[in-house]
């Protein structure tokens, strides 16, 4: 644990007014050609219509942490009746295929199905790439404010909306799972972002979906690490 005078210590030398570090280097070169095709022409598809969305996964990492490899991309939408009605017609435009839900699972029959259901995994037959896309944004700590504080990145010549880096690293503290990528995206993004994250409502957010304590778990260990650099 580290002392509360450390922490306290280097969170007054933040800048007054701190901004998100967007990496200018990192742009997601390290993701196969294929998925930043498949997501940038979803995106797309999703901007025509008019569909709230952001991009989650290992994108925004490329931008406010380290470079990484990924086979596939996550995609958060906020739907309602008329997107659900688009999102149904493009699943079954034969551009995608579905591998889950399993048909003994939940039926994908009409609009409606997609907006009594979580998670959507296609595969773009065009690309053979592999897209997660999220059906229920709060489940992941996503809502109307993270909408307002998205940044919008350039992927692979198009341009996508990711969530700002303290909405990102709810969503990351809320899905980790063992043995993924997850722990290496959060301190990454900690370490990079730590100058201009918003801890207020970092902390806030956290707070509200039960991750707070892992939060500050890896806040302690980020403090640790940036006053042994100044020793």
């Amino acid at each position: 644990m580290v002392p509360t005078k450390i922490g306290r210590k280097i969170i007054e030398e933040k800048p007054k007014a701190p901004k998100t570090k967007l990496s200018q280097a990192h742009r997601g070169e390290l993701l196969p050609p294929s998925v930043r095709k498949a997501t940038v022409d979803f995106v797309r598809q999703l901007k025509k219509h008019k569909v709230k969305y952001m991009v989650v996964g290992a994108v925004p990492v490329q931008f406010y942490g380290r470079e990484r490899f990924s086979r596939d991309v996550d995609v958060v939408l906020f739907l309602n009746d008329r997107t659900a009605k688009f999102l149904f017609e493009l699943v079954k435009s034969g551009r995608y295929r579905v591998r889950y839900p399993f048909p003994h699972e939940h039926r994908l029959e009409k609009p409606e199905d997609l907006l009594n259901w979580h998670l959507l995994r296609l595969v773009d037959l065009e690309y053979d790439s592999l897209l997660d896309v999220h059906l229920k944004p709060g489940e992941i700590g996503l809502d109307d404010s993270s909408l307002a504080r998205a940044k919008n990145v350039t992927l692979n010549g198009g341009k996508v909306v990711i969530p700002s880096p303290e909405d990102y690293l709810v969503t990351k503290l809320i899905s980790r799972r063992p043995g993924s990528h997850d722990f290496e995206d959060i301190m990454s993004t900690l370490i990079s972002q730590y100058r201009a994250i918003d801890w207020k409502y970092l902390e806030a957010k956290a707070e509200k979906h039960g991750v707070l304590f892992l939060l500050k778990f890896y806040k302690d260990a980020i403090e640790k690490k940036l006053w042994e650099k100044k020793q």
